[in-house]
C-alpha cells in the first residue's frame, strides 16, 4: 500500500521577498510562485508488511512573480486568458507551481472565491498539483510597529483542499539537512564564464570530475593488490594445512613406535632368561647334599635364602656311583675322617650331636651358580 507525503519547501530568502512586497503596498497582493516539483518512491520491507511504498512528494519553491493588482488576472472568477499569457510570457508554464495571495487582518482561511480560481487556474495550466499559499498579517501592538505573520499552503486533493507542510529552509540554520538533489539552473553570465574557464581543470570531456576517475582508478588497482594478497594467504593457508597433517601423521608413527618398544620391553622383562644348566652338577648336589636348598638353586636373596622358583629338584637320570665314582669315594673318606676325629676329642658328645654342627656348616656354605 502506498503512502503519499507531501512538503514544500521555501527558502528563507522568498519569504522575506514576499513580506517585503506586501508591507509596501497598502491593499492585498497576489502573484504566481515558480520552482518544481520532485516526486520520490521509497520502498520498505517491515515485519508488518512486505512491500511498503513510500511516496514524498516535494515542491520546492525558488522565485515568485507579483501582480499589479488583486484580480488583475481575474475577473473576480473567471480567468483572463490574455492578461495571465502576458504576465507568464517570460516564464514557462510548466515552472508554475501554485499561486498566493496576502491579506491584512483576515483569517487564515481560504474564501470561496479563492477556491474557485484556484479550480480555473488548474484547468488553465493543466496542472492538478497547483497549490496556494494564503498569508495574512495583522498588526500586534497599537502603534502598528509590529506585526504578525500567518502563512499556510493548501492543496487540492478530490473536492476537498488540504493543508501541505510548509518547511522554510534558512542558511542561518546550522542543523539544516535538506539539500536539493539536483542543482538549479543558474543565469548568470559570469558564472558561465568562470565554470567555462576552470571547466578543463576539473572535468574531463565526458563531463565526469579528474578527482572521481583518478579515485575509481586507485580504488581498481587496490582491489586487484587485495586479489593478489588474498590469493598468496590461500596458498600459504593451504601448504599449511598439508604440513599440519605431515606433523600429525609423524607423531601418530613415533607414539606407535614408543608403544611398540615399551610392549617388546614388557615382554623381555617378563620373559625368565634361558641359561644352559649344568646338570652333571645338579645332579652330584642332589647326591651328595640332599637336605642343601641353597646348594640345589641357581639364585638366592640377600639374606641367603633360596628362591624356590630358580632351585632345580628334577632327577635327570645320571648315575653319579659310575660317572663321578671318585668324588662320592673321596667325599665318604673325608667325612668318615672328621667324624672319627671329633669323637675322640668329645667322648662324652653322641654321633648326633656333632653331625649337627657339620650339617650347618654345609647349609651356610656359598651357593654355586650355574
Amino acid at each position: 500500500m502506498a503512502e503519499l507525503n507531501t512538503t514544500a519547501h521555501v527558502s528563507g530568502y522568498v519569504l522575506a521577498s514576499l513580506m517585503f512586497h506586501h508591507f509596501n503596498h497598502n491593499s492585498d497582493v497576489e502573484g504566481f510562485l515558480l520552482g518544481e516539483m520532485k516526486t520520490e518512491a521509497k520502498n520498505s520491507i517491515t515485519d508488518s508488511q512486505m512491500d511498503g511504498v513510500q511516496v514524498e512528494y516535494s515542491i520546492d519553491i525558488q522565485k515568485h512573480i507579483p501582480c499589479s493588482t488583486v484580480h488583475s488576472f481575474s475577473n473576480y472568477v473567471e480567468i483572463n486568458k490574455e492578461v495571465l499569457k502576458k504576465l507568464l510570457s517570460c516564464h514557462k508554464e510548466q515552472n508554475v507551481i501554485g499561486w498566493y495571495r496576502q491579506r491584512r487582518n483576515t483569517e487564515p482561511v481560504m474564501t470561496f472565491r479563492e477556491r474557485l480560481i484556484h479550480q480555473n487556474l488548474q484547468k488553465y495550466l493543466s496542472n492538478h498539483e497547483l497549490v496556494f499559499l494564503l498569508m495574512t498579517s495583522s498588526a500586534i501592538t497599537e502603534s502598528s510597529s509590529t506585526h504578525s505573520l500567518e502563512y499556510a499552503m493548501y492543496k487540492l486533493q478530490g473536492s476537498c483542499f488540504h493543508k501541505v507542510p510548509v518547511l522554510v529552509t534558512n542558511l542561518g540554520i546550522v542543523d539544516q539537512q535538506d539539500y536539493h538533489a539536483s542543482s538549479i539552473t543558474c543565469s548568470s553570465v559570469g558564472y558561465t564564464r568562470v565554470v567555462k574557464k576552470l571547466r578543463s581543470k576539473y572535468f574531463n570531456t565526458d563531463g565526469s570530475l579528474k578527482e572521481v576517475c583518478r579515485i575509481n582508478e586507485m580504488s581498481s588497482a587496490l582491489q586487484e593488490e587485495l586479489k593478489e594478497t588474498c590469493r598468496k594467504v590461500e596458498e600459504s593457508e593451504r601448504s599449511l594445512e598439508k604440513l599440519l597433517d605431515e606433523v600429525n601423521k609423524l607423531r601418530k608413527t613415533v607414539k606407535e613406535k614408543k608403544k611398540l618398544c615399551m610392549q617388546t620391553f614388557e615382554e623381555k622383562k617378563c620373559k625368565k632368561p634361558k641359561t644352559d644348566e649344568n646338570v652333571l652338577l645338579c645332579q652330584a648336589l642332589q647326591k651328595l647334599f640332599p637336605e642343601s636348598k641353597t646348594l640345589q638353586t641357581q639364585t638366592i636373596s640377600l639374606e641367603g635364602a633360596a628362591l624356590p622358583a630358580y632351585s632345580c629338584g628334577a632327577d635327570h637320570g645320571i648315575d653319579i656311583s659310575e660317572v663321578l665314582p671318585l668324588l662320592l669315594t673321596d667325599k665318604r673318606e673325608n667325612c668318615e675322617s672328621d667324624t672319627e676325629r671329633q669323637l675322640e676329642e668329645s667322648g662324652s658328645e653322641t654321633e648326633e650331636d656333632l653331625l649337627d654342627p657339620l650339617k650347618r656348616q654345609v647349609a651356610s656354605s656359598h651357593s654355586p651358580t650355574f
